[in-house]
């Protein structure tokens, strides 16, 4: 019945039309659904909870509450692994939920307590009646910072997220999809995390007037700059005797503008003509004559060390190693 309520709540103020709404309006208006929300979540930590303790998951036919969660509520397996998480450590944080439910800190300020009540059980039970006060008045960014500065204090050897473990843990996975795009998703150590961040914002200017891009766009194409900064360097190192570069395997037509023939990486990822266009209008081009049984023509005598051209006759003709069973990219 409660949840019914709210449903059509939320239906009547779609109906509501918001661009007639005073400005000051608007912004109460915003104050009081990020309150919302936040509640909204809290009851869904608690359900979760609940759910857990009396055996939801393997009744309905799921290994587990964050399996049930990622298919039952389509929730991303981060965000579901770390609802559980909270869900699970809620009954230690009866200060830290007074002061949330009473609006004393956010939803954003709350989870970022009770993930440390995750990470540092112990240490956040002696603690939560101190912390939200502590925090109450803080942004949520210097509650991260204030939290850090308490972990450091208490954190000893063993807890979760020693230097020793963070190393173990550090890790970065780029997986193509097969639209083409990357997706790139990981864990880097503090001091390589803010290299990076450092690094990608020395190539993000302040945006112009006409600079559309949002923040993420802006930090991929810095990212972008960043690596053609280093294959485009001088003092890159070779890898298989030339060095590392994006590598393009295309036909004559290709380069034309006229799809339907070969316009792919080296490692057989499709490219649109556009995509090939682009690249090709400021780049190296090496001309690979292959004949009808796609034996290599004339790239110079045979040696012992593999020269650089034959090299890329090779990458262009084969894709990747050739013996059976064996696809492995040339590099």
């Amino acid at each position: 019945m409660g949840l019914s309520s709210l449903r059509s709540a939320l239906e009547e103020w779609q109906a509501e039309d918001v661009d007639r709404l005073h400005i000051d309006q608007l912004a109460d208006d915003l104050v009081e659904l990020e309150l919302i929300s936040g509640l909204v979540e809290l009851e869904r930590l608690r359900r979760i909870a609940i759910f857990d303790r009396r055996g939801g998951p393997d009744r309905h036919g799921y290994s587990s509450v964050t399996a049930f969660l990622k298919d039952r509520c389509r929730m991303a397996t981060g965000r579901a692994h770390r609802a559980v998480a909270r869900s699970r450590v809620l009954t230690a944080a009866r200060t830290t939920l007074a002061a949330w439910t009473s609006g004393r800190i956010s939803a954003d300020q709350a989870t970022l307590l009770l993930d440390q009540a995750v990470a540092v059980p112990d240490q956040f039970s002696e603690a939560e009646t101190k912390l939200p006060a502590i925090v109450a008045d803080l942004t949520v960014t210097d509650t991260r910072r204030a939290l850090g500065y308490w972990r450091q204090m208490v954190d000893g050897p063993g807890t979760k997220h020693t230097e020793v473990e963070e190393e173990e843990l550090r890790g970065i996975s780029a997986s193509p999809s097969l639209g083409g795009m990357v997706r790139i998703d990981g864990w880097m150590t503090p001091l390589a995390g803010q290299a990076l961040i450092t690094a990608l914002d020395a190539l993000m200017p302040p945006p112009g007037d006409d600079d559309t891009r949002t923040p993420r766009q802006r930090r991929h194409d810095a990212l972008e700059d960043l690596a053609r900064h280093y294959l485009e360097d001088p003092d890159t190192p070779t890898v298989g005797g030339e060095k590392p570069h994006v590598s393009l395997v295309c036909d004559l037509p290709a380069l034309q503008g006229i799809p339907g023939g070969l316009h792919e990486t080296e490692s057989g990822q499709l490219l649109t003509i556009a995509q090939l266009r682009t690249i090709t209008c400021d780049c190296s081009l090496s001309r690979i004559i292959l004949g009808p049984d796609s034996e290599i023509i004339d790239v110079g005598r045979r040696t012992r060390i593999i020269p650089t051209p034959l090299r890329r006759a090779i990458i262009a003709r084969d894709r990747h190693c050739t013996w059976p069973g064996c696809d492995r990219n040339p590099r």
